[in-house]
Order: C-alpha cells, then structure tokens, then sequence
C-alpha cells in the first residue's frame, strides 16, 4: 500500500501558490491597475480552489501525523504547525463564504482579511519547513 502521508509534501504547495496568487489578484483588482472583467471571476476561483486544497493538505497533514515516522524533538513544532494550519484552513474558509455571500460587501476590509489569512498561511508554512529543515521530519536519511 502507498505511503498516503507522502502527499502532504506536494498538497501544502497549492494553498500556498493559489491563495498567495489569489492575494495578489485581488490587490491589482481593487487598485484598478488592471482592469479585466474577468479578474474578479478567476480572483474568486483561485480563493475557493486554495480554501479546498488547503484543506486537503491539512486532512493530508492529519494522516501524516499518524503514520509517518515521528521525531520526539520536533513534537512541539508540529502541535503548532498542526494548530496554525487547521486555523488558518478555517479563516480562509470563513473569507471564501464572505467572498460568496456578501461579495461586495466591505471590499477593502476584505482585501485587509486576505492579507492577514495570507500571513497566518505563510506562518503556518513556515512550521512545516522547520518541521523539514530543522528536524528532518518526513525525509529518509541518506548514507554517504
């Protein structure tokens, strides 16, 4: 049987590409640098494609913690990367049904949400690097 808990190190890079590209839409949007009628369309896909697979990589990221080989050092760092990414999975969540249902609804403060959301992202990110980098979770040593 595959060892499922491998795709969370390739599902973490969607939520980031997507919603980080989303972000940076939405900002050209709202300054009216680049008008295209299609920009708040594909600006809406990319915040509900990011949301999903942000939640994909941290169901992902949950089977991970059960099955992949753990390292006792490293328990606290991923009880944090685990919590700011459930989190941050719920806040982008919490801005795609804003984004739905009350569109134009307070459009700056919504770009401000996005820019937090992002920052939560790129936090919750940066743990699993550590996770990575600094405590070689999830890698198999090499012999040289």
């Amino acid at each position: 049987m595959p060892k499922l808990y491998v795709l969370h190190a390739a599902f973490v890079h969607f939520p980031i590409a997507l919603l980080v590209t989303g972000l940076a839409g939405e900002w050209v949007d709202r300054a009216g640098v680049w008008k295209r009628s299609w920009l708040a369309d594909a600006v809406s896909w990319l915040l509900w494609l990011g949301t999903a697979s942000a939640w994909a990589a941290a169901g992902l990221g949950l089977l991970a913690e059960k099955t992949a080989p753990h390292v006792p050092p490293a328990w606290e760092t991923l009880a944090d990367h685990k919590s700011m990414a459930i989190a941050t999975a719920g806040l982008f969540l919490a801005l795609s049904l804003w984004r739905r249902f009350f569109k134009t609804s307070r459009p700056r403060l919504f770009a401000v949400a996005w820019l937090a959301c992002a920052g939560a992202l790129i936090v919750a990110a940066s743990l699993g690097g550590e996770l990575v980098f600094t405590y070689n979770m999830g890698t198999v040593a090499s012999e040289p």
